[in-house]
């Protein structure tokens, strides 16, 4: 193959608010952003102890914010509760895992921006 996936671009009105976000959830930085910049531009690893994939959390015109929803999708290992448990003692509005109709348990945590997250 001839390229790999590098990871996922999201666009945010608010910027550090989404940054703050992805950080508290615990995600690595690789690079910090550059706030004054006009594109912000932070970067947060998705998986730990590596530089990809990433998160680039880029800054969005307020006319695009609307339009822009994303769904990432996490793998638990089957650390539902204790991950569940973890967001809760951190201050997360996270509904609890439901049973999805393809049998196996899911839970979804919505960002600032209206981005989901999906946890299996």
């Amino acid at each position: 193959m001839e390229f790999s996936f590098g990871g996922v671009n999201l666009f945010s009105p608010n910027p550090a608010r989404a940054f703050a976000f992805y950080q508290a959830l615990g995600l690595p930085v690789v690079e910090a952003p550059d706030e004054d910049g006009p594109w912000y531009g932070a970067v947060l690893a998705l998986q730990e102890g590596r530089t990809q994939p990433v998160i680039w959390i880029w800054r969005s015109a307020p006319e695009e914010a609307a339009a822009i929803s994303n769904r990432l999708v996490f793998q638990t290992g089957g650390r539902m509760e204790e991950l569940y448990q973890r967001l809760q003692g951190a201050g997360f509005d996270c509904p609890p895992p439901q049973q999805a109709a393809w049998g196996g348990m899911e839970m979804v945590l919505t960002d600032p921006d209206g981005n989901q997250l999906l946890f299996l």
